[in-house]
């Protein structure tokens, strides 16, 4: 990610750079897997700048399993599911991630969109 804001271009992060309300009051998404896909990226909350990156397990890069995704799924920026909490509403506890999301518009946006 890199914005040209201000001085020259510079490299930001999906995570914490990209704003989670916009002034109108709508919320951005930031894209990791797009509507009809299969391979699982997700946002690195452990490098510098919070690469987007295809998610990997037992050294094999992971794949949605289940067919196609029909739908644009990703994060809201500038949230974290807190793995010390547990929710009253479902039992569960965060994932240490930002907030899942899902857009179930017609449109199949890349990866790393920034989405309104």
């Amino acid at each position: 990610f890199y914005s040209t804001a201000g001085a020259g271009k510079h490299q930001i992060s999906p995570w914490h750079d990209v704003p989670l309300k916009n002034d109108d009051g709508t919320f951005n998404l930031v894209v990791e897997i797009p509507k009809w896909t299969r391979n699982k990226y997700e946002i690195c909350t452990t490098e510098p700048f919070n690469p987007i990156k295809q998610d990997v397990k037992n050294g094999k890069p992971r794949v949605y399993a289940w067919g196609d995704m029909p739908f644009n799924y990703g994060a809201f920026p500038q949230t974290w599911e807190d793995p010390s909490h547990r929710s009253d509403a479902t039992g569960c506890i965060g994932d240490n991630d930002p907030i899942d999301v899902v857009d179930i518009g017609s449109k199949q946006w890349a990866v790393g969109s920034v989405v309104r």
